[in-house]
Parts: C-alpha cells; structure tokens; sequence
C-alpha cells in the first residue's frame, strides 16, 4: 500500500477522518460541480431533491451522472474503505450536497447511529465527500470534531455546539476527498459569503451486514446504469436492481 495511504489509514483511526488531496483532476471536478448545481433545477430530479434554497441533498447520483463512478470506485478510496469495513463493502448511493451562500450551518449529527440500539465498537460506515468546487471557512466547508467517532454515541452531547471550537473546519481544493468515520461528529458549516457556491459529493462506504434500507432517501441503481458500469463499479453496487426506491428499501 502506498505510504500517502498508510498515513491516511492511520489518521482515520486516531482522528476518526482523512484527508486525500487532488485525487481527481480540478478541472473535472469544477464541472461536475457546474452540471450538479443544474440538476439541482432540473424538475426531473426533483422527486429526489430534499433539503431547502440552502442546503439540498439530491440523491441518485449514481444514476445521473457517470463520473460519479470514477469517484465511488477511486482506487485509493476504496482501499481505506476496505480496511475499515472488509473486502465485500459497498455503496448505496450517491448524494450532490451543494451549500449556497447565506445557509445557515446544518445540525451537529453522527451518521445512521440511530439505527442501532447500541452503537457498534466498529465502523458501520465510512462516508466521504468529494470537493468539487473550493472548501474554505467562508463557504460552508465541513466542520468536524476530532476523535469523537471513540464515542459510541448515538449524537453529540448537548454541550458541543455548532460554534464550539471543538469543531474544525476542513478546507480544500476541488478534487480532494475527505473520508470519516460514521460515529465522527461532523457537520455542514455555514456558507457566509455572498455568491459562492460549495459543492460536494457525498459517498458512503458500507459493510455487507449494514441494511441500506434504513438510509432514508437513498435511491437504487437503475438496471441500464448497472449495464454500463465498468467491473470496479458494479462490485461496489450489490444492492437490488430497480427505479423506484419504495418497492426495493422500504420495510412494510
């Protein structure tokens, strides 16, 4: 393994997060920003877009836009993810998370915790976001805190505010990836300027034994996206086949 890769690895451990810089080219990225935030308008995608003219997670990704595959089947970041999680881990989905300018910071959360009546003692998640165009303090860069993915919490203590300077920010060129530990406390940091746009891509890795079903919105891959995938994606897509969520993730 690559000593860049050992040295995120261990990060990972100790902080609960990794930095990987310029994994894909800058000007690739800033496009796929570009056509994400046209998404975001389209009335087609719509029955996938949630959130408000803040912040919006548009779900489906995978389905929408194919360079989103050289990110999920990245080398480097499905490596990390393998350690943490065994050879057979996979994707659910894909999510487009633009923040725009004047969003007030998202809730302080660990990812899908609440699933569980005890939190696990090893990872069930290895979650990533793609910078697609510049993540600084001024545009909403995600914020997280340090080493509390050793919590076992279900959701960070009350006395840990959005404006605790626990919390850092993490900041970088479009075409890094930050990757972290489902139990870190992290969150979307406000976008204070006045005409930048911050958008991310957001992957999460997961074990097989995690159920997908329980990730609200998560939307699965289409059966002619899946005919066109390369090797090293469709193994990381073992999940049901299909167009309409409800009839393959939803539990009645």
């Amino acid at each position: 393994m690559k000593s860049d890769l050992t040295a995120a690895i261990d990060h990972l451990t100790v902080y609960g997060y990794c930095i990987l810089e310029d994994r894909i080219p800058e000007d690739m990225a800033l496009s796929m920003a570009n056509r994400f935030v046209e998404l975001h308008d389209d009335p087609k995608c719509q029955p996938y877009n949630t959130g408000d003219e803040y912040y919006q997670t548009l779900f489906g990704m995978v389905n929408f836009d194919d360079r989103v595959w050289t990110c999920a089947s990245h080398p480097d970041t499905v490596a990390i993810a393998e350690h943490f999680l065994g050879p057979n881990c996979r994707i659910p989905d894909a999510c487009s998370k633009p923040t725009w300018p004047g969003a007030p910071h998202g809730g302080l959360h660990v990812d899908s915790a609440h699933n569980f009546a005890v939190v696990p003692n090893v990872p069930w998640m290895i979650n990533s976001i793609w910078m697609l165009t510049e993540f600084t303090e001024e545009n909403g860069a995600t914020g997280v805190v340090p080493m509390s993915h050793r919590s076992r919490l279900h959701g960070p203590p009350s006395d840990i505010t959005p404006d605790s300077p626990l919390v850092k920010p993490i900041t970088g060129r479009p075409g890094t990836v930050m990757m972290w530990h489902g139990g870190l406390f992290h969150m979307s940091r406000a976008n204070t300027t006045s005409n930048e746009i911050r958008v991310g891509l957001n992957i999460g890795y997961c074990p097989r034994w995690f159920n997908t079903w329980v990730e609200g919105g998560h939307q699965p891959v289409w059966p002619e996206t899946y005919e066109r995938m390369p090797p090293e994606m469709k193994r990381l897509c073992l999940g049901k086949l299909g167009r309409d969520r409800a009839e393959l993730y939803e539990r009645f």
